[in-house]
């Protein structure tokens, strides 16, 4: 009798540890409140297991020893096996898988800019998406997040339900559903707009390190960052806000320096001369590794040119004639910029033609300084020249003179670096500015070095001259290359290279159009002659059987 209840005991020990490790595992997955009790499930159904194995231990032996038993040990190491080759394969296609984009207008590849983002982050980025189950705006978000995902291994998203897990939506803060959290181990930032521009600059603004403030110069009726018309920097304004910069102005003429948080100074369009008290603070601020962008436009005498002259920067008194521009409606004083200096990180890759309404010769200059290097950034087209008849321009009876004019292609833009030597001073090496003060540092901020060699060389100072204003202006800021051009310019000027791409762009629907051939073939062909070709073939079967019959 005691044998009979042995035989039957640990047999149903053995099914029972195997029901309840298999309810424990479903538990483990369907409910996650019971998540934490369930270790009492897996020791228990283990104890099971354990005491089914060791009071059954004769009859286990017996049947390993069966004949059967080893062939069908076999096939099942045969199917482990194949599964595991299956599963390492899935491994490593998850980590060195290939994309194809093979859309027209690549809709499932992200902006050169993106990429560079993503490849230079140098920490986690954790994102958590807060959406409903299924709808079909979490699908396009979802996408998106995986681009980002596949394209850097430092990027991590996951999707969160707010009405299943109420507490983590009140942890974030989330007040509406479609809502996007950023995070990295110090800072947070939310979207609800699953967009790849949207999603690149929150990206930026939590991985950025410190703030960076861009200052635009007043006092000589410069354009303005708070006028909405045709001729404002309202549209500049908001670009460089979604940079995540800090946009300030800066009335120099009551400053005694340009404040030392200064990323970038841009002088954008100004029409009353500059003062010497002016262009001395100008020079002391480039002798500290300053950063200027100057947008010059024709007939004005801004007293800058002598202060460029002396950096190797040449300001033509001259206005521009394109007569190709009204190939492409505009007027032929504003003239296309096709040809960019390649090799330059501003311009490196850029092919999108740019738009300078009214503008002015910007060259590097005969007698250059030997610590700056200077290039001419942009150039207009071969069919354009340098007018320097302005009374017969206004008149509108140029025309183009050998004697006095220059042919085309014509420099709108120079970019200087002007590397500044270093002295002995108490055992440190200083930089050539003023009274031996020390370079500046853009932004405000120390940056550490990254070597020894690298520890006294002072950074240089960075001059981006642009022969037009306008350009930039809300009129034309978003006209073909024109917002790319100027951006990348700050970018450069603001040490932040990685930014220096074309931005992601809206995505435009492709409508099909047909002429009217191609309309009366489509036409007719499904219209008419497939359904006639049916209709035909089954008369003809119909009457073939007849005849068989």
């Amino acid at each position: 009798m005691a044998r009979i209840e042995q035989a039957k005991l640990f047999p149903g020990l053995g099914y029972a540890g195997f029901i309840i490790i298999l309810a424990t595992a479903i538990a483990y997955g369907m409910i996650p409140a019971a998540q934490r009790y369930t270790w009492v499930g897996w020791i228990v159904g283990l104890l099971c297991l354990v005491a089914y194995v060791v009071g059954s231990f004769a009859t286990i032996r017996d049947y390993f020893k069966r004949r059967s038993t080893r062939h069908g040990a076999s096939a099942l190491i045969l199917v482990l096996l194949v599964l595991g080759i299956l599963v390492i394969v899935e491994a490593i296609s998850a980590r060195h898988s290939a994309r194809f984009d093979l859309t027209a207008g690549k809709r499932f590849t992200l902006s050169e800019q993106t990429l560079k983002v993503l490849k230079n982050l140098e920490k986690p980025v954790r994102v958590t998406a807060f959406y409903q189950e299924a709808p079909p705006e979490a699908e396009g978000a979802r996408g998106l997040l995986d681009q980002y995902a596949y394209a850097s291994r430092r990027f991590s998203f996951e999707f969160v339900d707010p009405d299943r897990f109420p507490g983590k939506a009140r942890r974030y803060k989330i007040t509406a559903y479609g809502t996007l959290v950023l995070e990295t181990d110090t800072r947070e930032e939310k979207i609800t707009l699953a967009t790849e521009q949207e999603l690149t600059n929150v990206l930026l603004r939590v991985t950025r390190k410190g703030e960076k403030v861009i200052y635009f110069m007043t006092g000589h009726n410069e354009k303005s960052t708070e006028d909405y018309g045709k001729d404002g920097y309202t549209g500049v304004k908001k670009a460089i806000e979604d940079q995540n910069y800090v946009v300030r102005d800066l009335l120099l003429m009551r400053a005694e320096e340009v404040p030392a948080d200064a990323s970038v100074l841009i002088i954008a369009g100004p029409k009353k001369a500059f003062f010497h008290e002016e262009i001395s603070t100008l020079k002391r601020f480039i002798d500290q590794a300053g950063h200027v962008l100057i947008l010059i436009d024709p007939e004005t005498d801004t007293g800058l040119k002598g202060f460029l002259k002396s950096w190797g920067i040449e300001v033509g008194q001259d206005v521009i004639v394109d007569k190709l521009s009204r190939l492409f409606g505009a007027d032929y004083l504003t003239p296309i910029v096709s040809q960019y200096a390649g090799y330059h990180p501003i311009t490196e890759n850029f092919n999108t033609a740019s738009f300078f309404p009214f503008a002015r010769s910007i060259r590097v200059a005969e007698e250059v300084p030997p610590n700056v290097e200077n290039t001419e950034l942009v150039r207009t087209g071969p069919s354009s020249w340098a007018e320097t008849d302005l009374v017969m321009l206004k008149k509108g009876e140029a025309s183009f003179d050998r004697q006095r004019d220059t042919m085309g292609p014509i420099p709108v833009a120079v970019v200087s670096t002007i590397k500044h030597e270093t002295k002995e001073a108490e055992g440190e090496g200083l930089a050539s500015g003023p009274e031996g003060s020390t370079p500046r540092r853009g932004g405000g901020e120390d940056k550490a070095e990254e070597s020894d060699d690298k520890k006294d060389a002072p950074r240089p100072a960075r001059i981006v001259v642009f022969g037009d204003s306008d350009f930039a202006g809300n009129a034309y800021v978003n006209l073909s290359g024109n917002r790319d051009l100027f951006m990348n310019a700050l970018s450069w000027l603001a040490e932040e290279e990685d930014l220096i791409a074309i931005r992601p762009k809206k995505r435009e629907g492709q409508p099909v159009v047909l002429s009217y051939t191609q309309g009366r073939v489509i036409f007719w062909a499904s219209v008419v002659l497939l359904p006639g070709a049916v209709l035909v073939f089954g008369i003809v079967v119909l009457r073939l059987r007849r005849i068989a019959r």
